[in-house]
C-alpha cells in the first residue's frame, strides 16, 4: 500500500491527483470550513497538531483499517494553523479494489481521525474575531470607540493564537505550557509495593509469632511465596513478593533474632497496590496545562523526559523618547532615565522570556529601519511611547506600514488609555504609553493576557475578588481606575491595601505593589471590607 501524507499550513489545493498512475476506485473526500461552529456564525477554524506523532498515528491506522478493506493507496493532506470559511481543512483520497470498499476506507477513516490521530480543532474564530492574517499596510481599527478593560481582554485572547510547539528537556520546561498529553506508560505504581517500614505476612495467617525468612528493601525483586508462618521484613517502596499479603507496620512488632512477635495488627494492609494511582494509558497531564515542579516530577517518574512545550516567544521591545538615557547616565535638564526597559524585562524574566531590547529616539525613520530587519522574527513587539496622539507619537503609523492591523487605538481606563494593540498574522504587537506606572498597568493586564494566548494554555486571565484591608477616601473619576496595591493574605482571604499614587508618572507606588485593583468609574469612597475585583502582578 502506497501512503503519502502532508501536514502543511498552506492552502489544500482545488485538484490533487492520485498518487499512483494505475489503482481500482480512487474516492475522495473534503472537509471544508463551514461558516457555522454551534449555532454561532464564523469566520475561520483554527488547526493545530504534534506533526511527527499524527503522522504515525494516519499511517498506522490506515495500515490497521486496510486489513479488512483492502487499500491499495491512500493520500491525506490536513492543513493546520487559521483556516477561513469556504477552504478546505483536510482531504483525503483512497485507492480501492472496487468502489464499495473505497467508501467504506474513507468513511472508516474519518470516524476514527478524531479519536486516534493528534490533531485539535483549537477554536473557532468568530466574525468579529482578528486571526485572519492582514494584507500589508492594513489599518482597520476594531474598536473605533475606547475599548473598556473587559473588551481588550476578550479580543487579546480572540487575536493570540498558540506559538509553535518544541520538545525540550525536563530542565528547561518549567512554566512552559504542554501541548500534547502525557499518558501513563504503565500502570501507576507499576507493581505492588509496601507503603511502610514492616514486615510482609500471609493476609490469612492469624499467627502472632512468625520465621524471618527473607529481607527486602526498596529496589529489590525477591519473588517467593510465603507459608503460613512466614514473614518478609520490608522496606517502604520494597516489591511485595507476592499477592495476598498484609504489611505490619515495624513500630507494631517485636523481632528476637529471626522471629518476629506482633504485638498489634489491624486490618490495614499498607500497600500501594499496582494501578492505584493510575492505569497504563490514562491521561496523567493534558494538553493546556502549565508546567508546575509538580507535574514535572510526574513526567519524570514516568519517563517522560522530553515533553512536547510551547516554544517561548520571541520578543522585541523597543523603547523611544528623545528624553530618555541609560540609567548609568546622569540625566540633563528636560531628559529622565529610562526606567521602562528595566520594567519590561524584569517583567518578562518573571515568565521565562528574555526578551530583545533596543533604546531610540523619536526618529520615525531610525526606528522604522530597526524594526523592519529583525521584526518579521518576533512573536511579540512592544513599543514604548508614542501611543498617543501628539505630533511625534507615530506608533499607529509605524504598525500599519508594517503591516500589522490596529485592533485597539486606546482604552477607557487610567492610568493607560493610550494603548495600542495590533495584529499580524500570528504575531502581535503593543504601543503601551511612555509612563511608567501606565506601562506596569498595561504589561500586568493586556501583555501578560496576549503571552497566555501565545503559550496555548488552558486558563484565562481575568480578575479574582478580594477585600479591602482599610478604609479608602479618593476623589471620584469618571474613568474607571486600576489602582496599585499591596496584596496580602490573611486567613485565606485576600487582603488588599491601596497605594498613593499621584499620576502615571509615579513610580514610588511600584516599589511594594503587587496587583492591581479595578476602582470603578465614580467611586470615590470605600469602606474596609468592600469586595474589590483585582489581578496579581506575580506570575
Amino acid at each position: 500500500m502506497e501512503i503519502e501524507i502532508q501536514l502543511t499550513n498552506s492552502p489544500i489545493p482545488s485538484q490533487v491527483p492520485p498518487p499512483m498512475a494505475e489503482h481500482g476506485a480512487w474516492v475522495e473526500f473534503r472537509g471544508v470550513v463551514r461558516g457555522t461552529e454551534n449555532g454561532a456564525g464564523i469566520a475561520a477554524l483554527e488547526y493545530e497538531a504534534y506533526a511527527p506523532m499524527a503522522e504515525k498515528e494516519i499511517r498506522r491506522l490506515l495500515s490497521e483499517i486496510s486489513t479488512a478493506q483492502p487499500c491499495i493507496a491512500a493520500r491525506v493532506i490536513h492543513r493546520l494553523g487559521v483556516i477561513p470559511v469556504g477552504e478546505t481543512a483536510i482531504y483525503v483520497g483512497v485507492a480501492g479494489k472496487h468502489r464499495a470498499e473505497a467508501f467504506a476506507l474513507v468513511t472508516e477513516f474519518m470516524d476514527r481521525l478524531k479519536q486516534d490521530v493528534p490533531i485539535w480543532k483549537r477554536r473557532a474564530i468568530p466574525l468579529t474575531a482578528c486571526a485572519d492574517p492582514t494584507p500589508a499596510n492594513a489599518s482597520i481599527v476594531t474598536h473605533t470607540q475606547p475599548a473598556t478593560v473587559d473588551e481588550t481582554i476578550a479580543l487579546i485572547h480572540e487575536c493570540c493564537t498558540a506559538i509553535e510547539p518544541e520538545g525540550v528537556p525536563l530542565t528547561e520546561a518549567r512554566g512552559r505550557t504542554l501541548r500534547e498529553p502525557v499518558v501513563a506508560p504503565e500502570d501507576q505504581p507499576p507493581f505492588d509495593r509496601s507503603s511502610v517500614d514492616g514486615f510482609a505476612v500471609r493476609l490469612d495467617d492469624p499467627s502472632k509469632s512468625f520465621r524471618i525468612v527473607d529481607r527486602i528493601r526498596a529496589g529489590d525483586w525477591k519473588p517467593r511465596k510465603l507459608q503460613a508462618g512466614e514473614a518478609v521484613q520490608i522496606a517502604t517502596g520494597g516489591a511485595l513478593p507476592s499477592d495476598g499479603l498484609q504489611v505490619v507496620m515495624k513500630e507494631d512488632v517485636r523481632v528476637t533474632g529471626d522471629t518476629l512477635h506482633i504485638e498489634e495488627r489491624d486490618r490495614e494492609r499498607n500497600i500501594r497496590f499496582r494501578g492505584e494511582d493510575a492505569c497504563a494509558g490514562s491521561e496523567l497531564v493534558g494538553v493546556g496545562t502549565k508546567l508546575s515542579s509538580g507535574a514535572l516530577a510526574l513526567l519524570a517518574s514516568i519517563g517522560h523526559t522530553q515533553p512536547l512545550v510551547t516554544r517561548r516567544p520571541r520578543v522585541l521591545h523597543v523603547a523611544t523618547g528623545n528624553e530618555i538615557v541609560s540609567p548609568e547616565q546622569t540625566p540633563q535638564i528636560g531628559q529622565i532615565r529610562d526606567s521602562n526597559t528595566s520594567l519590561v524585562r524584569a517583567f518578562m524574566q518573571s515568565r521565562g522570556i528574555t526578551p530583545r531590547q533596543i533604546r531610540v529616539g523619536e526618529d520615525r525613520a531610525a526606528i522604522d529601519s530597526a524594526l523592519r530587519a529583525p521584526h518579521s522574527a518576533f512573536d511579540l513587539l512592544l513599543i514604548s511611547g508614542g501611543a498617543s496622539v501628539g505630533e511625534h507619537d507615530f506608533t499607529r503609523a509605524l504598525l500599519a506600514d508594517l503591516g500589522y492591523t490596529l485592533r485597539i487605538s486606546r482604552t477607557t481606563t487610567r492610568p493607560g488609555k493610550p494603548l495600542i494593540f495590533a495584529t499580524r498574522g500570528n504575531a502581535v504587537a503593543f504601543g503601551l504609553p511612555g509612563n511608567p506606572l501606565a506601562h506596569f498597568v498595561c504589561l500586568n493586564l493586556y501583555v501578560s493576557a496576549a503571552l497566555l494566548g501565545l503559550s496555548g494554555g488552558l486558563e484565562q486571565s481575568g480578575f479574582m475578588t478580594g477585600e479591602l484591608a482599610d478604609d479608602f477616601a479618593s476623589e471620584a473619576n469618571a474613568r474607571e481606575t486600576l489602582w496599585p496595591a499591596r496584596l496580602n493574605f490573611i486567613a485565606g482571604t485576600a487582603q488588599l491595601t491601596l497605594l498613593p499614587w499621584r499620576s502615571s508618572g509615579d513610580l514610588t507606588s511600584l516599589a511594594t505593589a503587587n496587583a492591581l485593583v479595578r476602582i470603578r468609574s465614580g467611586c470615590g469612597k470605600l469602606t474596609r471590607g468592600t469586595r474589590l475585583d483585582f489581578v496579581s502582578t506575580e506570575p
